[in-house]
């Protein structure tokens, strides 16, 4: 058996807050489009080459994108994650709607929101395995304009709609792509902004494989923890001891069968309707038309892509033909990453080393976006 691997989750999920400066209540109707490009995957998310290999183009680093203060909470005064704040850089972009507390469409009142992931990089060895998530608000009033910019950006990356997800390669080598990228993150990813920050990363002084994740949301003029959703609890440790053999404490059965998921031994020796029903909630999980980040206890979301392989051959199921399986046909929803490399880290959408990961909740997730957008906000005919 490997040697155990114990990860400190600490949530990345909470409840949303509003924007501190937000638009009027209620999108413009007067904003008329300008782009026809139907959207895909990799134009709401947006996984961008290392910095290595950008030929010289960088985004801003994490001392102009996020608070030195809430930097030094969630990794200096912890003092178990030492990592320099300007040796962040951004690898990862997403766009959405609206925070998504819930399920389902997002009211017409609601912000966008722009979230960013920042990892530190070196020149030699890739991206670190830690990472910062930033979330930025998009006024409500500027979301039908930020869609068209999207479509434009679309136009020039030039990528199927139909595509997975994969690493962009238009950032960087596209000058025109590049610019109108850089400035829609400079219009919004603005540090007097951010209204969320949530740390993954690798324990520094631990010779095993360690992580941690903390977070923090503004709660009207200050930034507080945040709590886990089922567990109640503002920190959760995790222990992977194989490739597939998890534990957590906390940890709460929910949605009911989750306990029976994340223990390998006990799965495989279940009987064929606890491990169908157990599979049926990797499935839910995955499902941004039944969870949430809100819903869910954060582990859950990093580590079902991990998993999902395992427990499907070990239970001889296609999950494709279990109940809360998502699907969206006009999209390919297969995940990034190489399976042996996965285990190795709970990442969901960045880099570990020099190579790329993107989890099935990370696709599903940008699949929903594009539909609920191409409905709401047509492009222009």
């Amino acid at each position: 058996m490997r040697a155990a691997l114990v990860l400190v989750l600490v949530s990345a999920c909470g409840t949303p807050t509003p924007s501190p400066d937000a638009g009027p209540s209620g999108f413009t109707e007067t904003y008329t489009p300008t782009e026809r490009r139907a959207l895909g995957l990799n134009d709401v998310t947006f996984l961008l080459p290392l910095p290595r290999a950008d030929a010289g183009v960088a985004l801003p680093a994490g001392g102009t994108l996020v608070p030195r203060n809430l930097f030094d909470r969630l990794t200096t005064q912890p003092q178990d994650v030492l990592a320099e704040l300007p040796r962040f850089r951004v690898v990862a972009a997403r766009f959405d709607l609206c925070d998504r507390p819930r399920p389902g469409p997002c009211s017409n009142e609601a912000d966008g929101v722009l979230r960013l992931v920042l990892q530190p990089v070196s020149p030699l060895t890739g991206a670190e395995d830690v990472a910062l998530h930033a979330f930025y608000p998009v006024p409500r009033a500027e979301v039908y304009e930020t869609i068209d910019t999207l479509r434009a950006l679309a136009r020039l990356q030039d990528v199927d709609p139909r595509s997975m997800l994969g690493v962009n390669r238009a950032f960087g080598p596209n000058p025109e792509f590049t610019t109108r990228f850089s400035a829609l993150l400079a219009r919004y990813a603005r540090i007097e902004r951010l209204f969320r920050l949530t740390l993954f990363g690798q324990l520094t002084r631990n010779a095993a494989l360690i992580w941690v994740f903390r977070g923090l949301e503004r709660r009207g003029e200050a930034f507080v923890r945040i709590e886990i959703p089922d567990v109640r609890e503002l920190d959760q440790v995790t222990r992977l001891f194989s490739a597939t053999e998890v534990l957590s404490a906390p940890q709460a059965d929910a949605p009911a069968g989750f306990r029976l998921l994340m223990a390998a031994r006990e799965f495989a020796s279940a009987p064929t309707a606890d491990q169908r029903q157990a599979l049926d909630v990797l499935e839910a999980i995955d499902n941004p038309t039944l969870h949430t980040a809100e819903t869910m206890q954060c582990v859950s979301c990093h580590i079902a892509t991990t998993v999902r392989a395992d427990r499907a051959r070990a239970a001889k199921v296609d999950l494709a033909t279990l109940p809360s399986h998502f699907s969206a046909t006009r999209f390919d929803l297969t995940p990034l990453g190489d399976e042996g490399i996965r285990f190795r880290t709970l990442r969901a959408l960045g880099w570990f080393g020099t190579s790329p990961l993107v989890s099935a909740r990370v696709v599903n997730e940008s699949a929903a976006v594009v539909e609920e957008l191409e409905a709401r906000f047509p492009p222009a005919r």
